[in-house]
């Protein structure tokens, strides 16, 4: 090093990480790290290369280490303390968080005093591995799989962690839908069993489906996935889906006894007017009060205005669009308020009205009707659904599925990009 006139000359930095057990007389080291002598922002610390390096060596020499540990501790039998034979050892991988660690696990005979009780197996293996993927693993997948896309969250996991192997959309998808398939048979403890003939508070169930890209091009490109949220009296919520197939009403039925609900309890049933959910209704629920959504209703309604006010325009004979749209909504009020039957007598008096002569010609004339005929069938279709809407919007009654788009949202749109 020179003096202070000239330039100094430094060594070049160097770090050598080293993991000492407390049980262990050696310390082994796990990396070096170099730095040369200027230091710039890019050099400043720990690179995400470094630290991935770093992580997966510490793991891999704690695995290893605990995997040797435990190979000594099964030797002799835990009941009568005889040194049990090896039958040798058996490759595995280990993926975790922080990298794959090739394993050799031993396997040991079991005891004679060991083999007289029932069912004993022969031979037992030092270390288990559901799958060879530590939970902390599958935890890390399937939180961030239910939030994104599957090779999006893979892309994520990849650049962020030390994971080997094939990292890719399939793989996160089967680990998340083992993660799935295990909590759904899981019971908090404590709990009995339901009983199917308890009579809860009443409850609003809606119902509403997306379709969703399969991953099969065939027999089809895209299927349903039928979603519902049920609102306990309480203001608990409770969410579920599946996919729409021949065990739907099945999985209704095990979806809305897993929230709560039994037979017998007090319940509205929400729905869009869909064939087939009024039919899984009719199936699970068949004494539910049924309401028809009102923001369908209402969006049918504007379809038939949006065309009416077009009615004429830009003739002599747009003086006619002030008749159907008084008369639509004088129609749609009254449906909002009860009165279903007046709704569609105005409805059917103004189909007949365009049916003139002096209307029939008219520029747009053909429009309105096409919508209005639309409108009457959707009606007619859900007769049984048309109920108070002023009256329990007063009562602050739900009278739209609003509250299960937010739940398809959160299921299918952001979590699988539903197809729109």
């Amino acid at each position: 090093m020179q003096g202070c006139g000239g330039r100094r000359a430094y060594a070049k930095a160097v770090w050598r990480v080293k993991l000492v057990a407390d049980f262990g007389d050696e310390a082994a080291e796990v990396a070096r790290i170099e730095r040369d002598e200027f230091t710039v922002p890019e050099t400043l610390g720990l690179s995400l290369g470094e630290g991935k390096r770093l992580t997966a060596a510490i793991q891999t020499e704690m695995v290893r280490t605990q995997v040797e540990t435990m190979g000594e501790r099964f030797r002799c039998c835990v009941h009568c303390g005889s040194t049990l034979a090896s039958k040798g050892y058996r490759s595995v991988t280990f993926r975790s968080l922080f990298g794959d660690v090739p394993l050799r696990v031993r396997r040991f005979t079991n005891c004679q005093c060991c083999r007289e009780v029932a069912d004993e197996p022969r031979s037992f293996s030092a270390l288990t591995l559901e799958r060879g993927i530590a939970p902390e693993l599958a935890y890390v997948t399937a939180k961030f799989a239910a939030l994104a896309p599957f090779a999006k969250v893979a892309d994520l996991l990849a650049e962020l962690l030390p994971i080997g192997g094939a990292v890719n959309a399939g793989t996160v998808r089967n680990r998340t839908r083992r993660v799935g398939e295990h909590i759904a048979r899981l019971r908090p403890e404590g709990v009995a069993d339901p009983d199917i003939d308890a009579v809860t508070p009443a409850v609003v169930i809606g119902l509403d489906g997306g379709y969703l890209r399969s991953r099969h091009r065939r027999p089809e490109r895209n299927f349903e996935v039928l979603t519902g949220k049920v609102l306990n009296v309480d203001g608990s919520q409770h969410r579920f889906a599946f996919a729409r197939n021949g065990n739907s009403a099945s999985e209704f039925a095990d979806a809305v006894v897993s929230a709560g609900v039994r037979l017998g309890a007090p319940a509205t049933v929400l729905c869009d007017g869909d064939p087939g959910l009024w039919k899984l209704q009719r199936q699970v629920m068949p004494e539910a009060s049924l309401v028809l959504d009102w923001f369908h209703i209402a969006m049918r309604f504007e379809h038939a205005l949006q065309a009416a006010r077009g009615l004429g325009a830009g003739t002599f004979s747009d003086y006619l669009q002030g008749h159907p749209i008084r008369e639509l909504e004088s129609a749609k009020w009254r449906l909002r308020h009860g009165r279903s039957s007046a709704c569609l007598g105005r409805l059917a008096r103004l189909m007949h009205w365009f049916d003139a002569a002096h209307v029939r010609d008219v520029k747009g004339a053909a429009a309105v009707p096409r919508h209005i005929n639309d409108l009457i069938e959707y009606l007619y279709a859900n007769e049984l659904a048309l109920v108070n809407y002023g009256r329990r919007h007063r009562d602050r009654l739900p009278i739209s599925t609003a509250f299960v788009e937010s739940a398809v949202n959160e299921i299918l749109s952001k979590r699988m990009i539903k197809k729109q």
